[in-house]
């Protein structure tokens, strides 16, 4: 099926663009009903809005999660939306957000992408926190969100070397260029064929 979906970013709106090219490109068959924001500065709320896409920033300073999250989901009632897309966005999401997008089969249908290879280095600072590690190896994983920080179903893992000489700006840049390309591959797999609950193997950082 061709999906409905809502965006949310807190920053520059790689993965948003990313999106929106996948989409354009006919790589991924969805549609972006609205990008959220809890910064009104953001600069992907630009991206979105030089595509023609509907934009809605809330700053969540001074509010209570609640609060902000109650309003945020009222607007989204104006939509028809499958799936929740996390892509950048910096706020944990509350367990009561999560229950109006409940699915029947037990799961949430809200996806995010983390940059390292969960379970490893789980948190805000994941390519910071692999690359301060030293491993020899890191990823991207996209999965669903569930009650806990990035221990949701994992849908995909995709790896990435670390090289002798990498910077700490080269390490994320490789890293991000592998966000780009899975995140819409999965949208687009969850479009084609639903969401699959077989549990996968997870793969972790090599060490030093």
């Amino acid at each position: 099926m061709s999906l409905k979906i809502a965006v949310f970013i807190s920053g520059r709106g790689s993965n948003l663009n990313a999106i929106i090219q996948a989409i354009a490109d006919k790589r991924l068959d969805a549609t972006i009903q609205c990008v959220v924001s809890n910064d009104a500065e953001a600069p992907g709320l630009l991206i979105a809005k030089q595509h023609g896409i509907e934009t809605f920033a809330l700053d969540h300073k001074g509010m209570k999660r609640v609060e902000h999250e109650r309003v945020i989901l009222e607007h989204l009632k104006t939509y028809e939306i499958d799936y929740i897309v996390l892509a950048g966005y910096m706020r944990v999401i509350s367990p009561s957000f999560l229950k109006q997008w409940h699915d029947e089969r037990g799961y949430f249908k809200v996806v995010n992408i983390h940059p390292s290879l969960l379970p490893s280095f789980p948190g805000v600072s994941g390519y910071e926190d692999a690359f301060n590690y030293g491993v020899k190896v890191s990823g991207v994983t996209v999965h669903l969100v569930d009650e806990e920080v990035d221990r949701g179903i994992i849908l995909a893992q995709e790896p990435f070397p670390r090289f002798p000489d990498d910077t700490l700006q080269t390490f994320c840049a490789r890293g991000l260029s592998v966000e780009h390309a899975l995140y819409p591959a999965v949208l687009q797999q969850i479009a084609k064929e639903g969401i699959r609950l077989t549990p996968k193997k997870t793969k972790v950082e090599s060490k030093k």
